[in-house]
């Protein structure tokens, strides 16, 4: 059992806004986002278009999951997001790790959010962000991650045509400790 005295707690409520403004004051002084995809699944692909149709530049995970991760981390992202299976998320993540990011949300294909503990504080709007885009939340997660300074109202160019890999899909973000 964790126990957490009223110290402790009223610390951790007062360092999330200053978190979430120091975050936001990165991004808005040139550290960049980082968008990777799966090209194998079309949910991947649709990450990466809406991605770029808001100036995101998206990378394809391919090869080596470790290596790969690595050489993307060694630029120093703010923010790293991307949609894949879960087996290349837990590794891309466990490089994160050791490269000091932790993984701050979570959205599955069949929940399009997150929730409880896939999401941590300050990272909520994101999951109400793709909960209320429904279908096209891979769009809103894309458009979140090229801007993450802003507050994305809608996903950018829609489209929920290709459902081909419904239930092998995981967005997540990751961001530096």
């Amino acid at each position: 059992m964790i126990r957490a005295s009223r110290r402790a707690v009223m610390a951790g409520a007062l360092a999330v806004p200053t978190v979430a403004g120091l975050a936001s004051w990165r991004w808005r002084h040139g550290e960049a986002s980082v968008l990777l995809y799966d090209p194998a699944l079309a949910a991947g692909r649709r990450f990466a278009a809406a991605g770029e149709a808001q100036g995101a530049l998206a990378q394809a995970i391919e090869g080596d999951r470790i290596r790969f991760a690595r050489s993307v981390l060694e630029q120093r992202p703010a923010l790293v997001a991307g949609v894949s299976r879960h087996a290349d998320a837990l590794l891309i993540e466990d490089a994160a790790q050791e490269a000091g990011y932790a993984r701050v949300a979570l959205v599955s294909d069949r929940a399009k959010r997150c929730e409880g503990a896939q999401c941590f504080p300050g990272w909520q709007a994101l999951g109400r962000l793709t909960d209320a885009a429904g279908e096209a939340w891979v769009e809103a997660l894309a458009a979140y991650a090229a801007r993450p300074g802003e507050v994305m109202a809608r996903a950018a160019g829609a489209t929920a045509s290709e459902r081909a890999d419904t239930g092998l899909v995981l967005g997540w973000v990751l961001a530096r400790r």
